[in-house]
């Protein structure tokens, strides 16, 4: 066996063996899914407390305002983590 057969250790081979390298793509997702947790439990919490149906259908008051902009501010948070999810479904796909 010569030089040319030896296990060649190169930039794109430098993590230990056993382990998987990590994924920079995966690691945002995990971010964002806990991100999505921790700001879905705090508003269900705020909720709770000021009552959702009375911060959807009466005027708004100092907390119920807060109720309604987190629901929006929820929504389009959940959609942008559902575009990162698919985007990075199709990436892994190829």
């Amino acid at each position: 066996m010569n030089a040319s057969h030896s296990a060649h250790l190169g930039p794109s081979n430098l993590h230990p063996i056993g382990t998987r390298p990590v994924h920079p793509r995966r690691t945002v997702l995990v971010v964002l899914y806990a991100a999505l947790a921790a700001q879905l439990a705090i508003w269900s919490t705020l909720a709770a407390h000021v009552g959702v149906t009375a911060a959807f259908t009466q005027p708004h008051r100092g907390a119920e305002s807060v109720v309604v902009g987190g629901a929006i501010w929820l929504f389009q948070f959940t959609l942008s983590v559902i575009g990162a999810t698919i985007r990075y479904r199709h990436t892994a796909a190829r």
